[in-house]
C-alpha cells in the first residue's frame, strides 16, 4: 500500500506587513472599496486575492439568515471528522486567540458556522453582524470574508478591514485557512481566527495556515490506518485486482500499477463500472471499500456532439459520459471514420501548423487517460466501435 504525503499550499500574502499601522491600512483600503461598490470595477491597488474574491462574489446585501440550534447540532454530527479534530483547533489556537483579542470559528465545507470560541467581549460584538453558530458564509452568503475566500481558493486568507465586502465587517480582520482531506482532496470545513481589525498581524495567517496543516496530518494518519484496516480486513482474490477505499485510494493491488488514487463514479454500484483510465470494471463492495477487477462485458461508445462534445460508453447497467474538448472531439471523429486506424502523419493534420510527434503522443496520452483503453497504438484507432447519436 502507497500514499501520497498530504501537500498544504503556501501562505497567501498576509493583508499587513510587519510595522504596518492597521488604521493607516483600513483608512487606504476605504476609497478603494467605494470605488469598487460604486461600479464594481476593481481598482489598483488591491491585493490579488481579494481582486478575485470580488469578481466572485460581488456585492452581496441582505440579512444573514442563521438555521436553528437544532440544525447545527446535526451539522456537527455530520462532520465527524471536524469534530474529532476540535481538540486539535482549542489546543493550537484558542488562547492564543483569547490572548490577541481574537475568536476562534470553526465552519463546515458548506460555509456553516458550527463552533465559535474565545472572549465573550468578542463574541457579543460578531453576534452584531451575524457571525453566530448556524450562519452561513460562503462568498455568495456574505460577499468577500475570510472563511468564503479561503473555500473558494482552497488556500490560507487574511481578509483585512475594508477588503470585506459588507461594510459592517469592516472594523474586523479574518484570517482562514482551509481543512482539506489528503486522501480524498475534499473539502472539510475552514478554521478562523477573527476579531477587531486593529489586531491584525501577518504572524496570524502563518499561525492558523500551520494548524490546518496538522489538521491534515492528522487526517493523513487516520487515514493511513483505515487502510492498513481495510487490507489486512478484506480476503483478496487470486487474479488480477485493485482494492480501494470509498475514496478510490488504492490500498492494494496485483495486476495493475495505479497511482495511489483512481477516480470512482460519483455513485458507485456493485458490477459493472467505467473506471477513467482503468476502463471496464467489475465492482465487488467491501466494508470500507470495493474490490475491482477487469469486466469482460460488451462496451459501447457513442459520440454525441449535443448539447455538448462529448463520449458516451455504455458498459453493462451503467452509462458514462466523458466530456471532450475540440481536439478531442476531433480525434475521435478521426478514429470512428477510420475503424483501422490511422498514422501520426493523419492525426497531424488536425494542427493548423502541424503537429509534432511529441504533440500528438501527448494528445492521445491525455485522451486514452479520459476512456480508459479503448485507444490502441500502432497504429491509433478505437477498440470498440463507435456510433454516432447526433
Amino acid at each position: 500500500m502507497t500514499l501520497d504525503l498530504p501537500r498544504t499550499a503556501a501562505p497567501t500574502e498576509a493583508a499587513l506587513h510587519a510595522g504596518d499601522d492597521p488604521l493607516h491600512k483600513a483608512r487606504g483600503l476605504l476609497p478603494l472599496h467605494r470605488n469598487w461598490a460604486q461600479d464594481t470595477r476593481i481598482p489598483q491597488g488591491v491585493r490579488p486575492v481579494v481582486a478575485r474574491s470580488w469578481a466572485r462574489a460581488g456585492t452581496v446585501a441582505g440579512e444573514i439568515a442563521p438555521v436553528d440550534a437544532s440544525t447545527v447540532r446535526e451539522r456537527r454530527r455530520e462532520n465527524g471528522q471536524l469534530d474529532r479534530l476540535l481538540p486539535l483547533f482549542k489546543q493550537s489556537l484558542l488562547s492564543l486567540a483569547a490572548q490577541a483579542g481574537n475568536q476562534l470559528v470553526v465552519s463546515d465545507a458548506q460555509g456553516y458556522v458550527l463552533w465559535v470560541m474565545g472572549p465573550s467581549q468578542i463574541r457579543r460584538q460578531s453576534d452584531g453582524i451575524g457571525f453566530v453558530h448556524g450562519a452561513r458564509w460562503r462568498e455568495t452568503d456574505v460577499g468577500t470574508n475570510g472563511i468564503g475566500a479561503a473555500m473558494a481558493e482552497r488556500a490560507p486568507v487574511q481578509i483585512f478591514g475594508p477588503e470585506h465586502a459588507r461594510e459592517e465587517q469592516h472594523s474586523w480582520v479574518c484570517t482562514s485557512a482551509p481543512v482539506i482531506h489528503p486522501a480524498s482532496g475534499k473539502l472539510l470545513g475552514a478554521i478562523t481566527l477573527a476579531g477587531s481589525y486593529r489586531t491584525a498581524h501577518p504572524h496570524t495567517l502563518s499561525l492558523v495556515s500551520s494548524v490546518a496543516a496538522m489538521a491534515g496530518a492528522a487526517l493523513y494518519q487516520e487515514h493511513t490506518r483505515d487502510m492498513y484496516r481495510l487490507e489486512a480486513a478484506t480476503v483478496l482474490p487470486e487474479e488480477d485486482f485493485l482494492l480501494v477505499d470509498s475514496h478510490g485510494m488504492v490500498a492494494s493491488s496485483r495486476g495493475y500499477t495505479p497511482g495511489p488514487r483512481i477516480a470512482l463514479p460519483a455513485h458507485m454500484d456493485p458490477g459493472n463500472v467505467w473506471i477513467p483510465g482503468l476502463g471496464p470494471m467489475r465492482a465487488e463492495p467491501v466494508d470500507g471499500g470495493w474490490i475491482l477487477q477487469r469486466s469482460e462485458n460488451e462496451i459501447q461508445l457513442e459520440l454525441s456532439s449535443a448539447p455538448y462534445p462529448r463520449a458516451v460508453i455504455r458498459h453493462g447497467q451503467t452509462c458514462t459520459e466523458v466530456p471532450l474538448g475540440p481536439r478531442h472531439w476531433q480525434i475521435m471523429q478521426l478514429f470512428a471514420a477510420h475503424p483501422a486506424g490511422v498514422d501520426a502523419a493523419t492525426l497531424r493534420q488536425l494542427w493548423p501548423q502541424g503537429g509534432s510527434a511529441v504533440t500528438i503522443r501527448a494528445e492521445i496520452s491525455r485522451l486514452r487517460g479520459k476512456l480508459g483503453g479503448l485507444i490502441a497504438a500502432r497504429p491509433y484507432r478505437l477498440l470498440v466501435p463507435a456510433q454516432h447519436t447526433g
